[in-house]
């Protein structure tokens, strides 16, 4: 059977997406099925657009032959099957929701398109074997108690960094699901970590034809022949087990200096989480470094929505019972509403900008 593109439960073949077109009754849909127009018809440049959580968004070209190895590579690590069903439900105008329909169509695979939302996984959904989410997708749908999840054959995650309350409940799935590592300039995911089933993982381990190093910053560095000969040159810091497997730390952007100590905020954000979910806090928070006329940089916590001078008196003494004096964040800011990016990535930068303004 040919592969199809199906949209609000109809379905069209993939010769017949002029007809689809004309019926998509919103952007998403509009640009997806677009894609995979100019996918069909040889167009051999995309480019996309970087999501600008971590500086200035750019916009990256690749050619057809670049996208193809990839999908390629995905496909052999994943085990997907032509026939299967692919849930889209990213924006397929940045790189994550393009390469799910690159991956659909360089397999085989039928495309089933579903407006992003916090639970795009519905139960009145054709059967789905493979969907890519981000972590708010993730957390929405345990927190409803989806059954969907663990009913698709293979979900990987990637975006952001997952919490570490969202990894654990993750343990007890039996199905495939993975954490990825990777970003526009790699045409999504080079390394994966799974983390279900009998074996979770600590580490990414990377893809076939992927190796990896690192630089005098301990950050990453990735060589790929479908990247180029350039070796891609990160700002993630790692500690590197051997050429194809890696914990990741941190950015090294996100390094707070303070006082002279080297605080990674990723290590700080852990503690944070683990301990606003025992005082039943689910706020979005981050911690950053200020400007401090002392220290250099101030570890402050940035938290969106409001807590009461109780609660962030309480919070404030359980993290100076896990962690050293250099490292309790210095000051606790509420925010109304952080500042996100396209993607909807909470734009740390914007935030702190914005706040600094008042």
């Amino acid at each position: 059977m040919s592969p199809f593109l199906e949209m609000n439960g109809v379905r069209y073949s993939l010769d017949r997406l002029d007809e689809a077109l004309r019926a998509a009754p919103a952007p998403f849909y509009a640009d997806a099925i677009q894609f995979c127009r100019d996918w069909i018809t040889q167009r051999d440049q995309f480019t996309f657009q970087t999501s600008g959580s971590t500086g200035t968004p750019k916009q990256i070209s690749f050619t057809r032959s670049q996208l193809i190895a990839s999908a390629h590579l995905s496909a052999e690590a994943l085990n997907l099957q032509a026939g299967e069903n692919a849930l889209v439900c990213l924006d397929t105008r940045l790189i994550a929701g393009a390469m799910m329909l690159v991956r659909s169509m360089v397999t085989g695979m039928n495309i089933i398109l579903e407006q992003p939302s916090a639970n795009p996984v519905q139960l009145d959904q054709t059967a789905i074997h493979f969907v890519a989410l981000v972590p708010y997708q993730v957390v929405s749908m345990l927190q409803s108690r989806a059954p969907r999840l663990q009913q698709i054959k293979t979900v990987i995650i990637g975006g952001a960094p997952l919490q570490a309350t969202t990894v654990d409940a993750l343990k007890t799935f039996t199905n495939q699901i993975y954490a990825t590592y990777g970003m526009t300039e790699t045409i999504t995911h080079i390394a994966l970590q799974p983390l279900s089933g009998k074996t979770p993982q600590q580490h990414f381990h990377a893809l076939n034809t992927v190796s990896l190093s690192t630089d005098n910053r301990e950050c990453l560095v990735i060589r790929a022949p479908h990247l180029g000969q350039t070796p891609i040159i990160t700002n993630d810091r790692v500690q590197l087990i051997d050429d194809k497997t890696f914990a990741w730390l941190g950015r090294i952007d996100r390094v707070i200096n303070s006082g002279g100590k080297k605080i990674q905020a990723e290590y700080i954000e852990e503690v944070v989480e683990s301990l606003m979910d025992n005082l039943g806090l689910n706020n979005r928070f981050f911690v950053a470094g200020l400007r401090d006329p002392l220290l250099g940089e101030s570890v402050t916590l940035f938290v969106e929505g409001q807590l009461t001078e109780d609660m962030k008196t309480q919070l404030h003494q359980a993290l100076g019972h896990k962690l050293s004096r250099y490292e309790i964040p210095k000051s606790i800011i509420c925010l109304e509403r952080f500042t996100e990016t396209a993607s909807q990535k909470v734009d740390r930068i914007s935030t702190i900008r914005n706040t600094q303004k008042k």
